[in-house]
């Protein structure tokens, strides 16, 4: 072997072990990444519950303040 194809081999397996250990890393972060989206989506998850009895909540307030106008209740 002549020490011009010894070189380029030796670039070569240090590219390739490069490339190897950063799509293992990238992995790993990818990893990490979908752990925080599930959390992400377990907390919209328990926001558009909260919000969903807030509403609920909200329209037995407007429902009582109708039927009270309704009945000519008075203000206050």
């Amino acid at each position: 072997m002549t020490p011009e194809l010894i070189a380029i081999l030796a670039i070569g397996v240090a590219l390739a072990g490069v490339t190897l250990q950063g799509q293992r890393g990238l992995g790993a972060r990818m990893d990490r990444l979908g752990a925080r989206m599930d959390r992400l989506e377990a907390e919209m998850k328990e926001v558009r519950d909260r919000l969903g009895r807030l509403e609920a909540k909200m329209d037995f307030v407007e429902s009582h303040i109708v039927r009270r106008d309704e009945a000519g209740a008075p203000a206050g």
